[in-house]
């Protein structure tokens, strides 16, 4: 039994690795290839309509309003204007982490502070034992859903079910269940999946459990008003690699939600934590906005589709990378993309 499970373990190793190899040799072939574009700055494409996930600290403790006033001033500087306050998750006995006590004082005095702000509660549904097969289980998720926002006063909810494989059908009904139980005004909003850039249009089953089809985001932004892409956790172990990644996939989920009015945010990490899918050096702030400028330049974008980008997390992000930001996306200084050493040619 021991040796069988080593061996199952090792075979598994090996898929994962072929599969970050088969990542990699994509992307780099995909950057190669000649991309007529343009030369614009982030700042050309920034509309100052950006989004930020904020930590449990904030709804889970008492804030004086002089923090609460310096938060909003914070988030006004930096052109934050959505933000997924995160609130609680689904526990496997079916309740929700009490986590959320100050919520209702918090909320308030946000939306005092920033009145423009859209302030969403950011719901976490690990699928690991959150099974949205079941009809009860959706059912009890969307009167939550609707009981935080008439009670507490988010403007919507934010929900972060992981992991969501392609065509999955339970996340589907979920999300027009939620939709009922909100009703007309508050936001849905999700936090999507990254696409797979290569021929999205076709269902691979190989990648299904890691990216979307666009068959199936077409599916998804039908139901939602919002979707914050999280297109980092790429398992791709260096910048260049990753900035070329996110280059293609705001390619692809432009092209997807063109025409549409569902609000699209590309996320981009700043996140120290360090996993098999996360290299804290290749998914940095200066790679991911470079990877969304330079998408946002290439001729097959369509950046009206593009709202912003989404910061994960706010609470990790520190002065330098801040900095990042301010230069290459919002502008106020000279906006060129950082010095990452890379094979691949220069957008013409």
């Amino acid at each position: 039994m021991t040796s069988m499970t080593g061996a199952r373990h090792t075979l598994g190793v090996r898929c994962v690795l072929k599969g970050i190899l088969a990542a990699c040799l994509l992307v780099v072939a995909r950057g190669c290839l000649f991309r007529p574009g343009t030369h614009l700055p982030g700042a050309a494409f920034n509309r100052g309509t950006n989004a930020a996930w904020l930590g449990v600290e904030w709804v889970a403790e008492p804030h004086s309003e002089a923090e609460i006033v310096a938060l909003s001033a914070d988030l006004t500087a930096r052109q934050l204007t959505t933000v997924y306050v995160f609130t609680t998750y689904r526990q496997p006995d079916g309740t929700f982490n009490p986590t959320y006590d100050d919520a209702a004082t918090f909320v308030p005095a946000l939306k005092r502070a920033a009145p423009e702000l859209d302030v969403q509660a950011w719901i976490g549904l690990p699928l690991g034992y959150v099974n949205l097969e079941d009809a009860a289980t959706r059912t009890a998720i969307a009167e939550f859903c609707a009981t935080l926002v008439r009670e507490v006063g988010f403007d919507g909810v934010h929900l972060d079910p992981e992991p969501v494989h392609d065509g999955d059908g339970g996340m589907l009904a979920l999300l027009e269940e939620v939709r009922a139980a909100l009703g007309p005004g508050p936001r849905l909003s999700l936090a999507g999946r990254r696409i797979w850039p290569l021929w999205p249009a076709v269902r691979w089953p190989a990648v299904g459990r890691w990216t979307w089809s666009a068959p199936y985001y077409r599916e998804v932004v039908r139901r939602v008003d919002q979707v914050a892409v999280m297109v980092y956790d790429s398992a791709l172990p260096w910048a260049p690699l990753y900035r070329q990644w996110v280059r293609f996939q705001v390619i692809a989920l432009s092209r997807i939600l063109e025409n549409r009015d569902t609000v699209l945010f590309i996320g981009v990490p700043t996140s120290e934590e360090r996993t098999f899918s996360h290299r804290p050096a290749a998914e940095t702030m200066a790679s991911g906005l470079a990877g969304v400028i330079e998408g946002l330049n290439d001729a097959a974008t369509r950046p009206a589709a593009v709202t912003g980008v989404a910061i994960y997390p706010y609470w990790e992000t520190d002065a330098a990378e801040w900095e990042t930001y301010t230069r290459l996306w919002l502008g106020h200084c000279p906006a060129e993309l950082p010095d990452l050493p890379s094979p691949y040619p220069v957008i013409e």
